[in-house]
C-alpha cells in the first residue's frame, strides 16, 4: 500500500513538474516572439496580443516580465494612461534575474507614461527612482526629464538640457522622434520667429502623427496636440501642392497628345506648282 501511494505521490509530482515545464516553454516561446516583433519588426499591436498571453497562467517573476512587454507596448502605442496602470504596480514586483537591466529601465517608462498624463508630481518620484536604479544620470531619462520639464512649463530649462546632453546623445543612439518632437515644441513655445525654419523642417519630417497620439494629446495635452496638428497641416498642404503640380502636368501632357493626334489626322493639301490645264 505504501509503494502505491508513493507511485501516485510520484506521479502527481512529475505531472505537475510537466505542466510547470509546458507552461514555462510556452511562455518562453510567446515571449521571445513578442519582443521579436516589438525590438525587430516594430509591430507592438501583435507584440502586446503574445505578452498578454504569456501573462495568462503564469505567476511570479515571469507573469511580471510579460506584463512589463504589455505596458511598453501600451506606451509605444501612445497609450499612456494605460501602459501607467499596467506598470506602477510592477515597481515593487521583481524580474527575472536575467533581465535587471529591464527592471532599472521600468520606472523610466512609467515616469514617461505620468508625465505625457500631466502627473509630473507621480513622474518626477519615478524619475529619482529611476535616476537611483542607474546610479546616476543616463542618457535613457532625457526624455522623460523633458516632457516633465515641457509640461510644468520650464521651456528654458528643457531646451538648455536637450543643448547640453545632445552630442551624448547622438552619440548612444537615443535621439529619436520624440526627443525631436519636443526639442522643436520647445523652440515653438519659446521664440517662435526666430526658429521657424527649424521648427516647420522637424514638423515637416515627423509628419503625419500618429492618429492614436493625437487623439491622446486632444484630450490630455491640447497645446502639444495644437503643435503637432501643424506638421500634418504642413504635409496636407504640401501632398494637396504636388497633387496639383501632376495634375497640370497630366493635363499638359493630354492637351500635346491631342494635338498631336490632330496633326496626323489632318489630310495632306495638293501641291500647287501654279501649272494651267
Amino acid at each position: 500500500m505504501e509503494y502505491v501511494l508513493a507511485m501516485l505521490m510520484l506521479g502527481v509530482l512529475l505531472g505537475a513538474a510537466a505542466w510547470v515545464l509546458l507552461r514555462l516553454g510556452r511562455w518562453l516561446r510567446d515571449y521571445h516572439q513578442a519582443f521579436h516583433l516589438l525590438g525587430e519588426r516594430g509591430e507592438p499591436q501583435r507584440a502586446e496580443a503574445l505578452f498578454r498571453r504569456a501573462a495568462r497562467g503564469l505567476y511570479g517573476t515571469h507573469r511580471t516580465a510579460a506584463l512589463a512587454g504589455v505596458g511598453l507596448c501600451r506606451m509605444l502605442r501612445s497609450g499612456y494612461v494605460e501602459a501607467a496602470a499596467v506598470l506602477e504596480p510592477l515597481m515593487v514586483r521583481r524580474l527575472p534575474r536575467s533581465m535587471r537591466l529591464d527592471e532599472i529601465v521600468l520606472p523610466g517608462h512609467l515616469a514617461l507614461c505620468l508625465a505625457m498624463m500631466g502627473e509630473t508630481s507621480r513622474a518626477r518620484h519615478w524619475l529619482g527612482e529611476a535616476h537611483g536604479r542607474f546610479g546616476g544620470r543616463v542618457t535613457f531619462l532625457v526624455l522623460p526629464e523633458v516632457i516633465i520639464l515641457c509640461r510644468e512649463g520650464h521651456l528654458g530649462a528643457a531646451l538648455k538640457m536637450m543643448e547640453d546632453c545632445w552630442p551624448v546623445l547622438m552619440e548612444d543612439g537615443r535621439v529619436c522622434s520624440r526627443l525631436r518632437l519636443f526639442r522643436a515644441y520647445a523652440q515653438w513655445k519659446v521664440d517662435p520667429e526666430r526658429n521657424t525654419d527649424f521648427i516647420y523642417m522637424t514638423l515637416l519630417s515627423l509628419a503625419p502623427i500618429p492618429e492614436e497620439e493625437m487623439a491622446f494629446c486632444q484630450e490630455h495635452w491640447p497645446v502639444l496636440a495644437d503643435f503637432m496638428r501643424m506638421g500634418n497641416d504642413l504635409v496636407a498642404r504640401q501632398e494637396e501642392q504636388r497633387a496639383r503640380r501632376a495634375a497640370e502636368w497630366e493635363a499638359r501632357y493630354a492637351q500635346r497628345e491631342h494635338e498631336r493626334a490632330s496633326g496626323a489626322r489632318e489630310p495632306a493639301k495638293p501641291d500647287d506648282d501654279g501649272s494651267s490645264g
